[in-house]
């Protein structure tokens, strides 16, 4: 079974093969001529501009099909498969995110750590457990400390509508309820780290603190510990990051590899210590270019060999933290951004057996992931298209396509 039993809900598909499964599978290879046979037409639809596609039997190391797989285009949130690959290489998958309280004198620090999924009701409790640590004292002043990322807050080539579209918030190490402007609310704040710290304050005047400033700063080295609290392990991040496609988690992990790797949590460091990494594990980076964790970005480029060879990693085990990324991905028909896809005549065949990461931005549409196909071979497919003329008609092209490869053999 691809997915480790302990870490997820239970999966409602038929499991997936196991990295030892696929090394010595003994169920028929696809030929190359099958599958170009199956899928091709459906790749020269002039409605995607520019393309690029693979098909890899892992098992094997046989490439089934390769249309201008080499070729870099822009990702969109398939990005995220480098990110997650990255966050695990170097944290690994028990790893969690910690935001801290602090203490110097009579001033309390708020620490973020780059935990984007802290909740309103997880900040009240660390406000609670705060007072608790405080003890008497009952006047403080209140500092906010992102100090743990640098550089901009909104990505390369980002659009500044982003966080008032919900598209995504400024990046921040510290953010309470996904920086909205008010739970239930698409829209996000321009200071994320300002308003947690706002609502951590007033957690504590209803603790009976009086609060006699809020204000950015950083926590001295001296500063002792008061309370924290601690995200879920980085396996479960990472489902989130993959299956729901979450650009600030994206963000925020991207930060802080490029901290842990190159001393550089910012866009800039976390593209270039993500890059190192996929290169160090082996995986063709010819060509690839990155300007953020998410794949928002328009400067972004990855071919579909790239997004291929770190699947075929990942399905044959040979990154051992890597794991979480084909159980992350959504499930085709049930799950996350898959969840109201494969839903056709056309695509049904692919419901349940194909695993994928989607993307998707104004003219881009793309899709990698994992399928078992009709013998019981797992495939690994990426399939990219820029310049589309119908991001619908892209998206339901390629679940044909993975249905396709699902439904069939494709031996002769």
């Amino acid at each position: 079974m691809l997915f480790a039993p302990s870490a997820f809900a239970a999966d409602p598909a038929p499991p997936l093969i196991s990295p030892a499964e696929v090394q010595r599978s003994t169920a028929p290879i696809p030929s190359a001529q099958g599958v170009k046979k199956v899928i091709g037409p459906l790749t020269k639809t002039n409605a995607w501009g520019s393309f690029s596609g693979m098909v890899i039997d892992p098992g094997s190391g046989e490439v089934l099909f390769d249309r201008k797989g080499d070729r870099p285009l822009i990702p969109a949130s398939t990005a995220k498969l480098a990110t997650a690959a990255a966050a695990l290489k170097t944290f690994g998958t028990t790893h969690r995110l910690t935001t801290t309280t602090k203490r110097s004198q009579d001033t309390v620090y708020l620490v973020g750590g780059g935990d984007t999924t802290l909740t309103r009701p997880q900040l009240r409790k660390l406000a609670r457990e705060t007072v608790k640590a405080l003890g008497a004292t009952k006047r403080v002043n209140v500092v906010f400390d992102e100090s743990l990322f640098s550089g901009p807050k909104l990505g390369p080539g980002w659009s500044r509508s982003f966080p008032s579209l919900g598209v995504a918030a400024p990046v921040s190490p510290l953010m309470v309820g996904l920086g909205k402007t008010a739970p239930g609310a698409r829209s996000r704040v321009k200071n994320p780290a300002r308003q947690a710290a706002t609502l951590f304050a007033q957690s504590l005047k209803a603790q009976s603190v009086q609060v006699e400033s809020v204000v950015k700063g950083v926590a001295p080295a001296t500063a002792t510990e008061l309370a924290q609290h601690q995200s879920v392990h980085m396996t479960e991040l990472i489902g989130d990051l993959l299956a729901d496609s979450d650009n600030d988690l994206a963000e925020s992990l991207a930060h802080l590899v490029g901290g842990k790797v190159v001393g550089d949590a910012s866009f800039k460091g976390g593209a270039q210590a993500t890059a190192s990494i996929l290169k160090s594990a082996g995986i063709s980076t010819a060509g690839m270019k990155l300007a953020d964790g998410s794949g928002l970005s328009r400067s972004n480029a990855i071919s579909a060999d790239t997004l291929a060879d770190l699947l075929s990693v990942v399905a044959l085990g040979k990154e051992s933290s890597w794991w979480p990324i084909s159980a992350g991905l959504a499930i085709a028909g049930s799950t996350g951004t898959l969840a109201n896809r494969f839903k056709t005549k056309s695509t049904k065949a692919g419901a349940g057996v194909v695993r994928a990461k989607t993307g998707s931005l104004t003219g881009v549409s793309s899709l990698a992931g994992l399928v078992r196909d009709d013998d019981g071979r797992l495939l690994v497919f990426a399939l990219i298209s820029n310049k589309v003329s119908s991001l619908y008609s892209a998206r339901e092209t390629m679940d044909k396509i993975a249905s396709q490869l699902a439904e069939c053999g494709c031996t002769s």
